[in-house]
């Protein structure tokens, strides 16, 4: 067995366990002193994870109906998750969103978990006034410290074709030019932000248009904290930082999960703290 194919293991169990929101049962898997991050909003120590248990008790009452692995990836210390959540809430309403899940193992525990998922989502369908109270350790708003290694040009394994085709596609795909990444998209690509899909190039087109508005000088900058693939699926945690149509010093984490087949991009799903760029933007202006 791999070190990521036990990484994976211990990760599964450890969400298992969490989902008892007991934190007798979900403790013994972290660290000493744990990092949680909840969007760009980092808290430390095993008191924060208890605090993520004591909220998911309030709002999922009757726990999850079900919770669906879209995408996986492990691969050194990270394991990375797309997952597709459903569940009943505190007040009787069916709530069903997209999370990605980013678990660093170290000495088979869990030192760090990143969570993102759509905010929209949650704000619309989750009592989270109720949780507030809940909310006693203090967090601050700062990416991931942890910085990815990139591919080699001479890695000709999987893993590397597959990363260097990704970040290939970033880099044109930034400059909300067409010219600059349509070539690297397969013939029938989805892109998906949260849990809105948009089928086909014109989706990617669409989304590009909004960059030009909402990035006017179209200077965006990414540092990638994880990027983990097995061949097919590439996985990366990363943060962006530009400055908006607002005249805003933007700073946001991304989790994001491609589908490469042939050296071209089939699929790219996004899911982002939607209170930071909510803060960022007006939308209205691509009305």
């Amino acid at each position: 067995m791999t070190d990521a194919t036990r990484n994976l293991a211990l990760v599964r169990r450890y969400q298992d366990a969490f989902e008892s929101f007991d934190p007798a049962r979900f403790e013994p898997f972290l660290v000493a002193d744990p990092v949680s991050h909840g969007g760009m909003t980092m808290r430390r120590g095993r008191d924060a994870f208890a605090q993520n248990a004591a909220v998911g008790r309030l709002v999922y009452p009757f726990g999850a109906l079900r919770i669906t692995e879209r995408r996986v990836v492990a691969e050194g210390d990270w394991v990375a998750m797309l997952v597709e959540r459903e569940a009943v809430t505190s007040t009787g309403a069916h709530y069903e969103n997209t999370y990605g899940m980013f678990s660093e193992v170290r000495d088979e525990h869990i030192a760090t978990q990143v969570e993102l998922l759509d905010f929209r989502v949650a704000a619309e369908k989750l009592d989270l006034a109720a949780a507030a109270p809940l909310m006693q350790v203090p967090g601050v708003t700062q990416p991931p410290a942890q910085v990815a290694e990139l591919p080699a040009a001479t890695d000709d394994s999987p893993s590397a074709v597959a990363k260097r085709t990704v970040l290939t596609f970033l880099d044109a795909f930034l400059t909300f030019d067409p010219d600059r990444y349509t070539d690297l998209l397969a013939e029938q690509p989805l892109h998906q932000v949260g849990v809105s899909r948009r089928p086909g190039r014109q989706g990617f087109d669409d989304l590009a248009r909004a960059g030009r508005i909402l990035y006017p000088d179209r200077a965006v900058e990414r540092l990638h904290h994880v990027l983990v693939s097995d061949g097919r699926t590439v996985a990366t945690l990363c943060t962006l930082r530009a400055r908006t149509h607002l005249d805003v010093a933007y700073e946001n984490l991304y989790g994001m999960f491609f589908d490469v087949h042939d050296g071209k991009i089939v699929t790219m799903i996004e899911v982002l703290d939607g209170r930071v760029s909510a803060a960022a933007f007006d939308l209205s202006v691509l009305e």
